[in-house]
């Protein structure tokens, strides 16, 4: 069965053999067509794997496609692990008054490491982390991140209740001295770990609410392999249907490690940010979706496949070298505010689902 196609756009079919001249495989590649839905017969490529990849490929497979997996970002410990080391001893002393944790991959870095530090890793990831939390207050960017948390016996105290982003986290978060919950009457301490390509933006924001704020390198985003010429072709000649986009980052590596798929080729950001990103590589977006999560991402593609409004973004236009969107694409309803955009215009998102 021949999938769906948008008015202005033939969708391209084809099977993947990346990997097969040495390159990097694919990391996921299941047959299509099990589950009938809005993606059936559609070939989705996800450059991002791990946990985030794997929730994909469980979403598109929901509604009826197949999703290949390529990693195209990776991410590696800290270099510095002896001021990491420090800050999270200084964590399970209680010596901060709240952590703030903006991605699953931060989670993920925090436990690994605490379970090594933790009576000489006899305690595992899933209780060791909780143990050094202990009473210190939590703040989630968003659901995924509190998702991840959760697993490992941790429970946010905080997360944003409107946009799921660090703009969003700043709006509910609570001054250090203004005698709401979770301030103190004075100026407290903050753990911020994060990405080594974070922008200072939410730390800034955290300062200026009279906290003091402890920066730290969790991990650091690095390209993946380079996938195999079979599968590079694929994707400059349109044989997949669609590209998930979760960050700039991917977005980048997707160009220069892949190549840049034809405007058939469906493009799919999470948010403003990786849409500039995309827009000022020359890609053509089709789908953003309303809030930055998976879930969003996935459930935007499908209302697209069945001819929909999926574009949601309030970019106020696209660079001059990027490509027109089609007489016919849908036009992007005015938002009250970009649903990943961070505190700073010119600073990359965090939005719940991914990192830098």
């Amino acid at each position: 069965m021949t999938p769906p196609t948008r008015p202005d756009e033939p969708v391209g079919a084809g099977a993947a053999d990346g990997g097969a001249d040495g390159g990097a495989a694919p990391e996921t590649a299941r047959p299509s067509g099990a589950t009938p839905g809005p993606l059936r017969g559609w070939r989705v490529l996800v450059p991002r794997g791990g946990e985030w990849g794997e929730r994909v490929t469980s979403l598109v497979e929901e509604q009826g496609g197949e999703a290949v997996v390529v990693p195209l970002i990776e991410f590696a410990p800290p270099t510095d692990l002896t001021s990491y080391d420090s800050v999270i001893t200084a964590l399970a002393r209680g010596e901060y008054d709240w952590l703030v944790v903006t991605s699953s991959t931060t989670v993920m870095s925090l436990a690994g490491r605490v379970a090594t530090l933790a009576n000489r890793g006899r305690q595992t990831p899933g209780t060791a982390l909780a143990t050094f939390v202990g009473e210190t207050r939590v703040a989630a960017v968003g659901p995924g991140t509190a998702r991840s948390l959760e697993r490992v016996g941790v429970a946010p105290a905080l997360m944003p209740s409107g946009e799921r982003s660090a703009r969003g986290l700043l709006a509910d978060f609570p001054r250090a001295d203004d005698g709401t919950p979770g301030s103190l009457g004075r100026p407290g301490r903050i753990l911020l770990p994060q990405s080594d390509l974070a922008e200072a933006t939410l730390a800034d924001g955290l300062r200026e609410l009279g906290w003091q704020v402890d920066e730290v390198v969790a991990y650091h985003t690095l390209s993946g392999p380079v996938p195999g010429a079979g599968l590079r072709t694929e994707v400059r000649e349109g044989q997949f249907d669609a590209v998930l986009l979760s960050s700039a980052s991917t977005v980048t590596n997707l160009v220069e490690l892949v190549g840049p798929p034809p405007p058939t080729t469906a493009v799919c950001c999470i948010g403003p940010r990786t849409e500039r990103a995309a827009l000022d590589h020359g890609l053509r977006v089709h789908v953003v979706p309303e809030a930055a999560s998976a879930e969003a991402l996935v459930d935007a593609l499908a209302r697209y496949a069945l001819g929909g409004p999926a574009h949601v973004s309030t970019l106020d236009a696209a660079p001059s070298d990027a490509p027109a969107a089609a007489p016919d694409a849908p036009a992007a309803p005015d938002l009250p505010a970009d649903p990943d955009a961070p505190v700073a215009t010119d600073a990359p998102e965090v939005p719940d689902e991914e990192a830098p």
